[in-house]
């Protein structure tokens, strides 16, 4: 495989190293074989960080969804400002969810797979979705919207 070269959009620092470039995943065919792309290192999508909110409690539907509508308002108020959402990538495997920073492709959040407690489609917006992530004895929600729509049902 040949490294990726460097284009005015891919701008390093000297002596950083190239994040390596990830191959198209299909999404078709049996069951098994779609799921066993989330094996090992996972499959990473395009998305940008809408926002983190921590909730005061043990999460409920209506807490959710109140909280994704409080990030969207921060959202739109933002863009009003000339402010844009963070880019990165969100890694899914079988063992959890890794959000990394587009350009520098360093790990902000590792999560593990057993600490979070519930994915929330966006109604409104089908490349959005809220997860619930158990942080020591808080909880906080991430929402997220991909560059593509990840859930097909």
């Amino acid at each position: 495989m040949s490294e990726p070269q460097q284009t005015a959009g891919n701008c390093l620092a000297p002596g950083q190293p190239v994040i390596r470039t990830w191959p198209l995943y299909r999404t078709t065919g049996p069951l098994s074989d779609t799921m066993s792309r989330f094996e090992g290192d996972g499959v990473r999508y395009k998305a940008k960080l809408i926002g983190m909110d921590p909730l005061p409690d043990a999460p409920g539907e209506k807490m959710c969804l109140d909280s994704m509508m409080k990030l969207k308002g921060f959202e739109v108020a933002a863009r009003r400002q000339g402010k844009h959402k963070m880019r990165i990538w969100l890694k899914i495997s079988s063992g959890g969810l890794k959000i990394l920073d587009e350009r520098t492709g360093i790990v902000l959040h590792d999560q593990d797979r057993t600490r979070i407690s519930s994915v929330t489609k966006d109604k409104s917006d089908p490349r959005a979705l809220a997860y619930i992530y158990k942080h020591e004895d808080a909880y906080i929600l991430f929402y997220i919207k991909t560059a593509t729509q990840l859930l097909q049902r």
